[in-house]
C-alpha cells in the first residue's frame, strides 16, 4: 500500500509546520507571562531602618549610629546586623548609594572590605568629630573614624558635600 502518509519519514514541510506551531505556542506563553508579571518601578524595596537600628542598638555593645531621618527622596534599602557589624544601605533620589558600616574591627579591615582601592586624602572635621577622608578612582568618597574598638565607615557615590551632611546627621540610637 503505497499511500501519501509521511508518518515514518516526515517531509520538510511537516517539520517547518511543527516548528512554526511550537514557536507560536512559546510566543503566546511569553506574552501571557509578560501580561501577568508585575515589574516594580524600583529594583529594590525600602526597609524600616529606624526599627532595625533600634533592634541592633539593643543587641550590640557599642553606640549604633543612624540618621534620625533621611533627606527627601532617599530610602533605606538594607539595614542589618551581620556577625556584629551594623550595616545601613541607602539609595538617593538620584539612584546614588550611601553605605554605613560599624564594627569592632580595625579601620584597615573595613576599608579593605568596603572602600577597596581608596586612598587617604587627609583628616576632616564633621560635626565636631575627626574623620579620615578617602577617595577612590571612581569618585566614591569614604569617611572613616575609629573610637576605641569601634570603627565607623561611611562611603558613597553621592557628592562630597552630600556625604558630609549625611555623616553630620548621624546620631546615636539609644538602647531600650
Amino acid at each position: 500500500m503505497a499511500g501519501t502518509s509521511s508518518r515514518g519519514n516526515p517531509s520538510m514541510a511537516d517539520v517547518v509546520r511543527s516548528v512554526v506551531v511550537l514557536g507560536l505556542i512559546i510566543l503566546a506563553l511569553w506574552v501571557v507571562g509578560r501580561l501577568v508579571t508585575v515589574t516594580p518601578d524600583e529594583p529594590t524595596s525600602s526597609v524600616d531602618y529606624a526599627q532595625a537600628a533600634q533592634q541592633v542598638a539593643d543587641a550590640v555593645p557599642y553606640a549604633v549610629l543612624s540618621p534620625p531621618q533621611l533627606p527627601d527622596g532617599w530610602r533605606a534599602t538594607s539595614a542589618r546586623l551581620t556577625q556584629g557589624r551594623w550595616h545601613l544601605g541607602v539609595v538617593t533620589d538620584d539612584d546614588e548609594y550611601v553605605g554605613l558600616e560599624q564594627d569592632q574591627k580595625s579601620a584597615a579591615t573595613l576599608v579593605r572590605q568596603f572602600a577597596k582601592g581608596s586612598k587617604a586624602a587627609g583628616q576632616v572635621d564633621i560635626a565636631g568629630s575627626s574623620w579620615t577622608e578617602r577617595t577612590a578612582s571612581d569618585g566614591d568618597v569614604t569617611y572613616v573614624r575609629t573610637e576605641g574598638e569601634l570603627t565607623t565607615l561611611v562611603t558613597g557615590s553621592v557628592g562630597r558635600a552630600e556625604l558630609k551632611d549625611y555623616v553630620a546627621s548621624l546620631a546615636v540610637v539609644s538602647p531600650r
